[in-house]
Order: structure tokens, then sequence, then C-alpha cells
């Protein structure tokens, strides 16, 4: 089942830039990988409905200031799979630009196959096995063969094996990698038009407390 996609949408209130150097060290204090620097941006928002809601970013390029409207793409898994709202995209609506989050992407809009390479190898090769069965029992021995075409076919079978599975698994590569360009464009055209109807809706405003009937 797809994770749950979230869509908020609001004017910013407020902007917070941080950057920080996270450095891996492995068991004897050595630095496994050089450090980098992960740059964050939160955004205080308040959205449509009239709450304020705060989102983190890291690692976007995409500039945003106070008073601007920006949409918010999330997705969110279910069940075990639920790790928390993760981003997919931020759309500035009010400079028209947005930032994608490729991490993000690929966990909402990624797909595994069903039968991955190994039970799609496994079948092909059972089909080589009763191929070569049926050739080696009726065509080359009159229907005599016996154990040993038995053999003989899985003996194909097993050396065949190995070279459908490369095939397959080269197949689901690039198949999914043509699939998820598609699942992507037809994604970001759809919330871009979604974030666009966002442009002109406005921010509830709270009744003020005590406010006469």
């Amino acid at each position: 089942m797809p994770d749950k996609l979230m869509v908020a949408a609001g004017d910013v209130i407020d902007v917070q830039l941080t950057s920080e150097t996270v450095v891996i060290e492995g068991a004897d204090r050595r630095h496994v990988e050089p450090g980098h620097i992960t740059n964050r941006m939160r955004l205080f928002v308040k959205l449509t409905d009239g709450k304020e809601q705060k989102y983190d970013f890291e690692d976007t390029e995409l500039g945003v200031r106070e008073t601007q409207r920006v949409v918010v793409v999330r997705g969110q898994g279910k069940g075990k799979a639920d790790r928390g709202p993760y981003n997919i995209v931020l759309f500035n609506v009010s400079s028209g630009e947005r930032g994608e989050f490729e991490s993000g992407l690929r966990t909402y809009l990624g797909h595994k196959p069903f039968f991955g390479p190994l039970w799609k190898a496994a079948v092909l090769a059972l089909g080589v096995a009763v191929i070569f069965w049926l050739i080696s029992n009726f065509e080359t021995r009159g229907g005599h063969g016996g154990t040993g075409s038995v053999w003989l076919a899985v003996m194909f079978a097993f050396l065949t094996y190995p070279v459908w599975w490369w095939l397959c698994r080269t197949w689901d590569r690039i198949t999914e990698r043509m699939r998820y360009r598609a699942a992507k464009k037809k994604f970001l055209a759809e919330m871009s038009a979604r974030a666009a109807n966002y442009a002109a809706t406005p921010v509830q405003q709270p009744d003020a407390e005590g406010s006469p009937a």
C-alpha cells in the first residue's frame, strides 16, 4: 500500500537557518568517512486553517522568507513502516519555485515488484527444464528417456539459472527506472497544479477571545 500523502499550505511567519558538520567515527574513534556539512531550514507556517506548524528541511536550495506562501508535501508510512513524516516537495507559491527531496520522492513513489529476480529466474529455469525434458525424452529418445532425460533437464536448468537471474535483475532495474521517472513527472505535475490552487486561499483568522456575540 502507498504511504499516506499530506499536503499543507500557509504563510511563513518565521525562518530559521542552521548548519552542522556531521562526522562518522569507527570503533577506534577514527573517521570512517570525511565530515559533511548539513544545512537545515526550519519554517514556522501559519496554515490556511489558522493553525501554526513548524517544518524542518535539510539541504534544500529553495529560498523562503517571511510572509511568503508555501505548500508542504510530505509522506508518512503506515503500520510498521511508519518512521514519521518525510519531506517530498516544498513549493514557494509566492516565487513560483519548488524544492524536491529525492529521497522522499523515491520512498513515496518507489515500487518493488511482487516477484523479484530470484523468483522470475526460477520460473524461467523451470521452463527450460521442461523444454529440455520434452526434447530429450520424446524427440531424442522416443519417449524412453527415463531418469537420464530428467537429469539432463535439471542440469540445463541449473546452468541457465544464473543467466536468467542476471537478465531479470537487469530488466527490473531498467523498467523500474523508467517507471519511476514517469511516475515522478506525473506526480510533480499534479502537485504543482494542486499547489497553484493555494495561491489565493486566505488564511483563517482565529476568533478573538471574549468577542461579543
